[in-house]
């Protein structure tokens, strides 16, 4: 199987590669310049509901009385500084692009660690490389931006760096017996990622995940002992789930929703949709709206599909950074398919599962390169390209979060059937004082469903259409 214990490399005979720490601030360079735009952006969508008007994290106070019955409440703390430092988006986006940052760093370092102790068949002088790119891939990538520019997005991205960060003390913990880090640091930090997100409980499989890729799964019970504390802490944190009545309220809607079979089919289209915007990043979409439950033998379906092939293929032919990529990408994925869920998957889930699809990317293009070229130069222009392309996509994308306006025209443009867009774009306009566009958008809304509530309760708010003919007799 591919789960014996890896070497550093194929070409440099075990002796360890030379640390280059600056290399971080290459990704994290460029981020900083792909994301300066981001600051433009407004409040949109659930930032009014989980910001703007919610009045529990206008002041300390408020906040205080929520803490204990809320859920996410580290998530809630930030949204608490944030407003009582500075009301304005601009101290928002600061914080998640700070968050960015740091995700981009723990990738940078995760991948180096991870590049050491894996059999990649990477020569030596292309370990530190690859994982330049990986960096680069995650940080620069448009797929980020709803995790990043949008507001909202932190729950994903913040979550992430709990999360990162609690895996990165594992190891360092382990591997060089730091204790404090194995059995304090990285369950505090797996304890924060839940508080902020709930889809963090997934770590305690993660340490496994990379154990087995990395070959230090033996002896069994070792590695038990090491990840005690974390196992312990997610039994803990499932009966705090259980026991808590807004938990159980938000399971049991969740499971009410619809059927195990239509809603697997539905979110492994929409994992499948997501996938795509790997490839295609001119397709994304704050709201796609809801991906109705197809057949397995669906385009969408049927790539989710393939790449577990290529997972189980990698375990066969025991190529375990293969293995792991695919595996980081399903289990980071796995709550978002199987809960039941009133949207369907959106752009911000792929933030953290990326990293797995970016490093395998990564690893196979740098293999590739430098076995034709041989050149760390000709790498670096090849990097820079990716950069610059990957950059001006993000760049952009930044640019359809500067208003209201300018997102919903977008979401409509790509989803022009979704009549929640096309509502929420005529409400839009009517802010912006243009009611002859919004009623047009309202209108549009109430075509593709007629029962969409909101949009026939604002059409009705607009009143009567000055431009209609009027009625009456000679």
């Amino acid at each position: 199987m591919f789960l014996k214990r890896p070497v550093v490399s194929s070409e440099n005979n075990g002796s360890p590669v030379p640390g280059r720490a600056w290399y971080a601030f290459i990704p994290l360079g460029a981020a900083l310049i792909a994301y300066i735009n981001s600051f433009q952006g407004a409040f949109q969508l659930d930032d009014y509901n989980v910001i703007v008007f919610n009045s529990a994290v206008h002041s300390w106070s408020a906040f205080g009385k929520q803490f204990f019955p809320g859920i996410r409440p580290l998530l809630k703390l930030t949204y608490t500084l944030n407003w009582t430092s500075s009301p304005g988006v601009f101290g928002f986006h600061v914080f998640n692009l700070a968050i960015h940052l740091i995700n981009t760093l723990l990738v940078y370092q995760l991948t180096v660690s991870f590049l050491k102790e894996c059999r990649t068949g990477l020569p030596q002088n292309a370990l530190y490389p690859a994982a330049i790119l990986t960096a680069v891939l995650f940080a620069l990538h448009p797929a980020g931006t709803e995790a990043v520019t949008y507001i909202s997005g932190r729950s994903a991205s913040m979550m992430t760096m709990f999360y990162l960060g609690s895996l990165t003390a594992y190891i360092k913990g382990s591997r060089e017996g730091k204790k404090s880090w194995l059995y304090v640091l990285s369950p505090l930090l797996f304890l924060m990622g839940v508080a902020t997100k709930e889809y963090a409980v997934t770590l305690p499989f993660a340490l496994i995940l990379y154990e087995a890729c990395t070959g230090q799964m033996r002896p069994v019970r070792r590695t038990v002992y090491r990840q005690w504390v974390h196992w312990a802490l997610l039994a803990a944190i499932a009966a705090m789930v259980l026991g808590h009545p807004r938990y159980r309220f938000i399971l049991m809607y969740s499971f009410g929703l619809r059927g195990f079979t239509q809603n697997l089919l539905g979110q492994a289209a929409a994992a499948g949709e997501l996938l795509s915007h790997i490839f295609l990043p001119n397709r994304l979409n704050i709201d796609p709206g809801e991906v109705p439950a197809s057949s397995v033998f669906s385009v969408q379906a049927g790539s989710v599909v393939i790449l577990a092939v290529i997972g189980v293929a990698g375990m066969v032919r025991r190529k375990a950074w293969l293995a792991f990529g695919v595996c980081w990408f399903f289990l980071n994925m796995v709550l978002v398919v199987l809960v039941p869920r009133i949207d369907s998957i959106s752009d911000r889930h792929l933030y953290q599962a990326s990293w797995g699809l970016f490093l395998v990317a990564a690893i196979v293009i740098t293999s590739l390169f430098f076995r034709r070229f041989k050149s760390v130069r000709s790498f670096a222009v090849l990097a820079a390209c990716i950069a610059a392309v990957l950059g001006s996509f993000t760049v952009a994308r930044n640019h359809v979060y500067r208003s209201e306006i300018t997102l919903w025209e977008d979401t409509v443009k790509k989803s022009p059937s979704n009549a929640r867009a096309y509502n929420n774009l005529g409400y839009a306009y009517f802010l912006a004082g243009r009611p002859s566009d919004a009623r047009r958008a309202y209108l549009q809304a109430i075509e593709i469903d007629p029962g969409l509530e909101h949009a026939v309760n604002n059409l009705q708010m607009l009143g009567p259409d000055p431009a209609a003919a009027p009625q009456g007799s000679d």
